[in-house]
C-alpha cells in the first residue's frame, strides 16, 4: 500500500488512511466520511468467501453509521456512538479473518473509521 504525501503541508494535523488512498483529515467533514464509509461497504460486498447474510448484516451494520441516513438505534450524529459501532464490526470483520483474508483488512480499515468518527462527528 502506498501513501503518497508529497507536497502535503499538515502541520499539526492528523491523517486517518483509512485504505489505501482512501483518507481523511481532520478538515474532512460529513461527505467525506460518508464516502469513505460507502466505499467500506462495497468492499464488504467483495468478500464473496463470506456468506451472503453475513456481507448483508455487516453492510446493514455499516449503513447505520451514515450521519446522515434516517437509522432507528444508534444516533449516527453522535461521533462515540459511531465510533463504537465501526469498532465492533472491525472486531467482527478481523474475527472472520481466518475464513477470509481480506475480512482482516477491512477490518483495520473499519477501525480507522471509527477513530475518526470518534475524534471528529
Amino acid at each position: 500500500m502506498t501513501f503518497h504525501q508529497e507536497n502535503w503541508q499538515l502541520q499539526g494535523s492528523k491523517v486517518y488512511n483509512i485504505t489505501g488512498d482512501l483518507h481523511l483529515t481532520e478538515q474532512s467533514g460529513t461527505a467525506e466520511f460518508v464516502a469513505a464509509l460507502n466505499e467500506l461497504r462495497s468492499k464488504v460486498q467483495e468478500l464473496t468467501d463470506l456468506p451472503t447474510e453475513e456481507r448483508r448484516e455487516l453492510d446493514q451494520d455499516l449503513a447505520a453509521a451514515d450521519p446522515t441516513a434516517d437509522t432507528d438505534g444508534v444516533d449516527a450524529t453522535d461521533g462515540d456512538a459511531v465510533s463504537g459501532r465501526l469498532t465492533r464490526i472491525a472486531h467482527r470483520l478481523r474475527a472472520l479473518g481466518g475464513t477470509a483474508t481480506a475480512a482482516l483488512e477491512l477490518g483495520t480499515a473499519v477501525d480507522s473509521l471509527a477513530q475518526y468518527a470518534g475524534q471528529h462527528l
